[in-house]
């Protein structure tokens, strides 16, 4: 409903815009409605690499989540490719020791050992 009304006031391609389709993901991939979640965080990231182009934590944020649907999709290699990303540009910002990077390179990890491989 929030999007809705935000969608009414603000132009489709308003940075807040972004921030709800994230938020709208993240909850319908709690419901399991994996592919809608895809489609919001699909949006998101439109709207956030034309703002900020792709070194931003906003879309390293946004890779982040698409890489939970992923997983959640059991689409290892795919989620595997949206957590690098996020890893990357969250190392870049960073640093090592940074929260973000941290969790990201756990998330890695998980993804690899559900494929039954080991972290390289």
């Amino acid at each position: 409903e929030a999007l809705d009304i935000r969608l009414k006031i603000l132009e489709d391609s308003h940075l807040n815009v972004a921030e709800l389709y994230n938020l709208e993901g993240s909850a319908l991939n709690g419901q399991g409605k994996f592919e809608e979640a895809m489609t919001m965080h699909k949006k998101a990231l439109e709207i956030q690499l034309d703002k900020h182009g792709n070194r931003h934590v906003i879309v390293a944020d946004t890779y982040y989540n698409m890489g939970h649907v992923l997983t959640n999709q059991n689409q290892h290699t795919k989620a595997r490719v949206m957590f690098q990303q996020a890893f990357d540009i969250y190392l870049e910002l960073h640093g090592e020791a940074h929260e973000d990077v941290l969790d990201v390179r756990k998330r890695m990890a998980t993804v690899l050992a559900l494929q039954g491989q080991h972290e390289e």
